[in-house]
């Protein structure tokens, strides 16, 4: 008897989706069927690339972290390497006290290692508080056990001051989470300085904040040594600035274009799946399809099935298959957002910088600025000038739902404030993120590995998405390969 090719249904047309659907297409095959069922009515999730009057535009994410080599490589491996391009390099700015200041260096995440070069960011008191905190003598070593997580916002305030936390922590942090500083958890959001306070808690060290700074830096600075020993070795016209960002020329959507193309996969599109079934041989998924009358209710029968959904919608598919596991999916928190886009044909007043963090409390509405023209030489080639307002936290999402007239009005008008340029754009978009963005708590983490043990016992089902271990893009694309792959291995 001759075996019948795979069906799999993937929920969810985003970047953990398609990236799911095309690695399943390489494993199994160009006879597996791969249907992508996506609610609304187009692909790319929380990638949103518009039609600007000069040349593409980002809606959503606007980069992804370039030293994830795996993610360079991806793009790589799906012919996209010539659409690869580099920030210019210009500094971002802190808006404090209603000014612009310089970003400080040597910082993890804005979190420092000394007080050095922060004089004119911070009081005299917090500098002073910065510099006892690893002083045995004046200030008591962190309770600190192997494994142990923290509130980031509330560890930056008991050991360096609250000033920290909302001029230079907060701002950074929420730029990627739109979050403060207290709404998120160390280990899951810097992970790295939770593993250096691991290590001085195994080793008996005093323990303190700015130590385990300290050495993030040090062991940044030599992989950075390393790095560039490495590459003059083999190329001497590289540059000793390290790429961190990096995105595409002519904008994401031709990354899920790419994937959609490449993974050959049927697309659903404005249909939900409203619910998931396991059944003898597989699945079925109940779908909701645009239809005359307007909505109509039929299933799809799979033999494997990814679920590559925000997290609330995970957590309803998920509730029959597996009740654990979707409980805690379901715990996570999500924040709204917004983002209002200005083409100005004159980028004249303009300051020379990629963008403008705001501190927390700032006479501002919005939370931060991106001048999208100054950052990307090849969108400042395209347009006079270009620059993203964003709105909206965790904590505070008022402003996302005011009218498109109102967020533009606010985003002239702070733009004008913070940087003095005050021109008329010549076009503006307004995009909301609902539900956009994952919270990362204190013992994400662990939560997260008890739902990946719990989907491990459904044979040809997993589960993905930002929620899971972040929402930058490379991580989104590892953990949907890790799926596809889970899947592809039990159908075989």
């Amino acid at each position: 008897m001759v075996a019948q090719p795979s069906t799999i249904a993937v929920i969810g047309g985003g970047i953990s989706g398609l990236s799911a659907a095309y690695e399943l297409r390489k494993k199994l095959g160009p006879a597996a069927r791969i249907i992508v069922i996506e609610s609304s009515a187009q692909v790319g999730g929380k990638l949103k690339t518009r039609t600007g009057t000069n040349g593409p535009l980002e809606a959503g994410a606007e980069a992804y972290l370039a030293f994830r080599h795996d993610a360079t490589e991806f793009f790589k491996e799906l012919g996209l390497a010539d659409q690869l391009v580099a920030p210019s390099g210009l500094p971002s700015k802190l808006y404090i006290g209603g000014e612009l200041k310089d970003l400080p260096r040597n910082t993890v995440t804005g979190i420092p290692g000394s007080s050095e070069g922060l004089g004119y960011l911070l009081s005299e008191a917090t500098l002073a508080k910065i510099d006892a905190e690893s002083n045995p003598e004046l200030t008591p070593a962190l309770h600190w056990v192997l494994g142990d997580d923290m509130n980031v916002g509330q560890l930056v305030a008991a050991r360096l001051g609250e000033e920290v936390v909302d001029r230079i922590v907060s701002p950074l942090l929420g730029g990627v989470y739109s979050t403060t500083a207290y709404d998120l958890g160390l280990r899951a959001t810097i992970p790295q300085l939770a593993a250096a306070l691991d290590e001085m808690a195994s080793v008996g060290d005093h323990v303190s904040l700015t130590g385990a700074v300290q050495r993030v830096l040090e062991a940044r600075k030599q992989a950075q040594q390393a790095r560039l020993s490495s590459e003059a070795a083999t190329d001497s016209t590289k540059t000793n600035r390290p790429v961190v960002f990096q995105t595409f020329r002519d904008g994401f959507e031709v990354l899920y274009n790419t994937l959609v193309d490449e993974s050959a996969a049927e697309l659903l599109l404005s249909t939900k799946a409203t619910g998931l079934r396991q059944h003898d041989n597989g699945f079925e998924v109940t779908v909701e399809l645009p239809s005359e009358s307007g909505t109509s209710v039929s299933t799809i029968d799979a033999d494997g099935v990814v679920v590559a959904a925000p997290s609330a919608t995970t957590s309803e598919l998920l509730s029959t298959l597996a009740p654990e596991a979707a409980e805690l999916i379901g715990g996570v928190d999500t924040s709204n957002s917004a983002v209002v886009g200005m083409c100005f044909d004159s980028s004249e007043g303009l300051p020379e910088i990629n963008g403008v963090l705001c501190e927390i409390g700032a006479d501002l509405s919005a939370k931060a600025f991106t001048v999208s023209s100054r950052k990307w030489p090849h969108i400042g080639e395209r347009y006079g000038a270009v620059v993203r307002a964003s709105f909206g936290r965790f904590d505070d999402d008022s402003h996302v739902h005011r009218s498109d007239e109102d967020l533009i009005a606010r985003a002239k008008a702070d733009l004008a404030k913070a940087t003095g340029f005050d021109a008329e754009p010549t076009a503006v978009f307004v995009q909301r993120w609902w539900a956009g963005i994952p919270r990362f708590d204190m013992g994400h983490g662990g939560l997260m590995d008890f739902a990946r043990q719990d989907l491990a016992e459904v044979p040809k089902l997993a589960a993905t998405g930002a929620w899971l271990s972040g929402p930058g893009i490379p991580e989104c694309i590892s953990n949907a390969k890790a799926a596809a792959s889970k899947i592809a291995a039990e159908l075989a």
